[in-house]
């Protein structure tokens, strides 16, 4: 066979479909909030925010791509977590919560004042066979989002932030609540709210996918991997732009409750009547390149169990399901995805960090059990706390260092990787 390389421009379409993937609803609303929250803790907040938010999701692409696939990565643990992982995964960035959130929130933000509830469906059914008709041809996929949909998002979002800044909004505040005493858990905590590092280990079959569709049969691993890398240079760069404008509104609007508002309010202050219209079209283009990958990356997934039910089967069964979700609202999907990500979001960093160490720990799946399970068994309890569902005052847990502030997992998740490595070390030399 003929070894074929990527071109540049096939190159740059693929990252940017990439970076349309990543950049749904909640990374549009979020950054301007830990700007407005952040004040002159700005800097620390968004660096940390960027850790979870953009080098995790770019290490998790490396991780999936030198795994080969989601589901060799996560056999590791055993055979018991990875199918229930898997599925739990897909689920919760599917039809749970990132799909019907990111279906919402240009209606929202753009209709909602002008319409009354009942268009909601209406809405809905539009918008999701728009994603069916794109899904179902992937290489109309590839250049509807890499080509057209995301260099208009990108220089719809590059005007606001370049007007923002010649506007000279304000200077930054006083930080408020979290942010004021820790702003760099903060944002570590508020980047869970992207889910990016969990889509990313779903969105690398997606990418080698997309490579595989033009033709190109050489080096697919470390073109899968820069892509990650350039995708999520252009990810961090947005955040930083979308943090500073919600850290320079914040004394023109003190009253504001969520990056949505902010936005809103100041695209209405630089740009008056067309502010609506132009960020209407960003949560439009941003939300539906998001949703495409998402039901896109499901149906690539689960069409391999079944050769009856095929891609596009799936790509049907995705987005009926995501309609249905899409249609409880705005407001109740938010609700419960707190608790959601706060249990799953942990493990997902646990996984890809030991995946990309596994040549040093060899895929010990003693390794890998201690570390998934401590991390998983307390991050759900911290999560079931959160919720009210389990009362504070029985938790041994709440003694660990960092657990008020939900980090509770990092140092028994270090002490579990030390003591099975060292047993995992010594059955090596034993030849256990």
């Amino acid at each position: 066979m003929r070894q074929v390389s990527i071109s540049n421009r096939d190159f740059l379409i693929i990252s940017l479909m990439l970076f349309s993937m990543f950049f749904g609803a909640g990374n549009f609303i979020f950054p301007p909030m830990v700007g407005k929250e952040a004040g002159i803790n700005f800097y620390e907040a968004i660096l940390f925010f960027c850790i979870t938010a953009v080098l995790l999701p770019v290490l998790g692409i490396a991780a999936v791509a030198k795994s080969g696939t989601l589901d060799k990565l996560v056999y590791r643990v055993d055979k018991y977590f990875a199918p229930i992982f898997t599925i739990l995964v897909y689920i919760i960035i599917g039809p749970l919560l990132a799909i019907p959130r990111a279906a919402n929130m240009p209606y929202e933000i753009s209709l909602s004042p002008y319409l009354a509830d009942s268009w909601l469906v209406v809405y809905m059914v539009i918008y999701f066979v728009l994603n069916y008709i794109v899904c179902i041809n992937k290489t109309a996929m590839i250049d509807t989002m890499g080509r057209w949909l995301t260099p208009i998002m990108l220089v719809l979002i590059c005007l606001f932030f370049i007007v923002a800044i010649v506007g000279n909004m304000g200077e930054f505040s006083t930080p408020i609540g979290k942010y004021a005493t820790s702003p760099a858990s903060s944002g570590f905590l508020d980047g869970y709210q992207t889910m990016d590092a969990m889509a990313a280990l779903v969105f690398g079959i997606v990418v080698v996918s997309s490579i595989k569709q033009i033709g190109v049969n050489q080096s697919i691993v470390s073109t899968t991997i820069k892509s990650g890398v350039f995708a999520g240079i252009i990810l961090a760069c947005i955040y930083i732009m979308l943090a500073y404008i919600g850290a320079s509104s914040a004394s023109l609007f003190p009253d504001t409750k969520n990056g949505a508002n902010i936005l809103s309010l100041t695209t209405n202050y630089l740009f008056g009547g067309y502010g609506a219209i132009i960020l209407g079209a960003i949560f439009l283009l941003a939300c539906f390149t998001t949703t495409v990958g998402l039901i896109s990356s499901a149906s690539e997934y689960f069409s391999k169990f079944n050769h009856r039910l095929g891609y596009k089967f799936w790509v049907f069964a995705w987005s009926f399901l995501s309609f249905c979700m899409a249609n409880i609202g705005l407001n109740e999907i938010l609700k419960y995805s707190i608790p959601i990500l706060t249990t799953f979001y942990p493990v997902s960093i646990v996984l890809i960090i030991l995946s990309l160490i596994d040549h040093f720990i060899d895929s010990s799946k003693i390794v890998y059990r201690s570390c998934i399970y401590t991390t998983l068994v307390i991050s759900l309890v911290h999560s079931l706390q959160e919720s009210g569902l389990l009362d504070y005052k029985f938790s041994v847990l709440n003694f660990l260092p960092f657990y008020d502030a939900g980090l509770g997992w990092i140092i028994p998740t270090l002490i579990a990787f030390c003591i099975s490595y060292l047993i995992f070390r010594a059955k090596k030399r034993g030849g256990i």
